[in-house]
């Protein structure tokens, strides 16, 4: 009797173990920040040769990743989750990604939460940016109004925000660069953005940013929106994304902290990435 009661006790404790998910996930297949549960990278069971645990995923397939993607899809996506959170019920995946930037190997933790159903619904990053080197994309209709190199009210609360975060990763090398649509000269939008670049830069000098600033302007090179068929503000309007100011921040101070979010690595997970070749 007494071994039927342990025997009881062993297997219940396995069960337990063998469900449920290592954070609080609602049914919802969301959490708050504070309730996610990391595991620890050399707990990983995947590619584990004792020297690298995870892999190096295809980023073309991460990016395709989006809610409501089943188990399956996942799978054939990114493969199978690198950590064991158990047998039944599991609604939460765990990956180690490795990757470069700027020649350097860095590693970062991915995880996916299930909703009731088993279907995807939410998606984060440990530590938030992967420790990546920071790029901002600044919509320069939201900075400056047309064809003037003033900041807005808005303009300025925006590179407000953006000076905080450089000063919180201690970033040490900050490069502006400005870009412009495609309507105008060369010569004009060329001078346009080089003088919007160096007024967000003075900007975020002012506010107390330390690292050493570089501006610069390219006009209307590396568009990223083409319009064809449209004309007048119509045109404008579609034209909008080109005109621009990019942030790009190096040297950040890795984080050491249990600090996770929403976003990945900068220069894999950016939609743009490749980019353009420079002329």
């Amino acid at each position: 009797m007494k071994f039927t009661r342990v025997a009881l006790a062993v297997t219940t404790g396995l069960l337990l173990a063998a469900c449920g998910n290592l954070s609080k996930v609602s049914s919802e297949g969301t959490a708050e920040l504070e309730d996610l549960v990391w595991p620890k990278v050399d707990r990983a069971g995947f590619n584990h040769s004792g020297s690298q645990e995870g892999s190096w995923p295809n980023w073309d397939n991460v990016r395709l990743i989006e809610r409501g993607m089943n188990k399956d899809q996942l799978y054939n996506l990114i493969g199978r989750p690198h950590f064991a959170e158990g047998l039944y019920g599991v609604r939460e995946w765990d990956y180690v990604f490795h990757y470069r930037e700027n020649g350097e190997h860095k590693i970062c933790q991915y995880k996916i939460l299930f909703d009731k159903n088993y279907d995807a619904q939410s998606f984060f990053w440990y530590p938030n940016g992967c420790n990546g080197n920071s790029t901002y994309t600044l919509s320069g209709d939201t900075l400056f109004d047309f064809d003037k190199d003033q900041l807005t009210a808005d303009g300025r609360q925006v590179i407000a925000d953006v000076a905080e975060k450089l000063k919180a990763s201690n970033a040490k090398e900050v490069q502006v660069t400005g870009f412009t649509d495609r309507l105008g000269s060369e010569a004009y939008n060329l001078d346009l953005s080089k003088r919007r670049a160096a007024t967000v830069g003075g900007m975020l000098q002012s506010l107390g940013v330390t690292a050493a600033i570089s501006t610069n302007g390219l006009g209307k090179a590396h568009q990223v929106k083409a319009c064809t068929g449209e004309k007048g503000q119509a045109l404008r309007d579609c034209l909008r994304p080109n005109r621009r100011v990019e942030i790009k921040a190096s040297g950040t101070t890795a984080t050491n902290s249990t600090e996770a979010g929403l976003e990945g690595p900068s220069a894999l997970y950016d939609k743009n990435y490749p980019y353009p070749p420079k002329r």
